[in-house]
């Protein structure tokens, strides 16, 4: 059976008086030390989530503006691509006008030296006539007045040529 003896009482007592003062003194401040540091741990996630939210927002808005940015590019690109293709046109229309006007140019020339050509053979061809009825009148014979006619139109059409 068990027995009492005064020693496990004393034991008992001092075990008590023990966990008292160690309640007393150190529970209480480890306590008080792992609930500070439980209350940092807290505050530290609850920063972390903070800044995680923050860094989201920020990228989101990064993400908005590279959207923006480009969608700004596009459309200066397109303006561009536009304004090359308007002045591209302009500028064939403009060259296409000069090259009708040079060539309008080009045919009243020819036709204009065409003309002093044609009036020039004429005017030789009147001036040959002229001759050769004069000549009609001062030769005798039709024979010599057709070999002068040869010789001389031989003779016009060499210079000319």
């Amino acid at each position: 059976m068990l027995e009492l003896d005064i020693n496990l009482v004393f034991t008992i007592i001092d075990v008590l008086i023990l966990y008292f003062v160690l309640k007393k003194f150190l529970f209480g401040r480890v306590r008080k030390v792992m609930e500070e540091r439980k209350n940092e741990i807290d505050q530290s996630y609850a920063d972390a989530g903070q800044k995680i939210r923050e860094a989201d927002e920020k990228k989101a808005a990064y993400e908005q503006q590279l959207a923006s940015i480009d969608q700004t590019r596009k459309e200066s690109l397109d303006k561009a691509r536009k304004d090359a293709d308007a002045e591209y046109d302009r500028i064939i229309s403009d060259a296409r006008t000069r090259s009708d006007e040079i060539m309008k140019d080009a045919h009243k020339k020819a036709e204009a030296d065409a003309e002093r050509s044609r009036q020039k053979a004429e005017d030789d061809i009147a001036a040959m006539v002229k001759e050769a009825a004069a000549k009609i009148v001062n030769t005798e014979s039709d024979k010599e007045l057709y070999d002068a006619f040869l010789d001389q139109t031989d003779h016009e059409t060499a210079e000319n040529a």
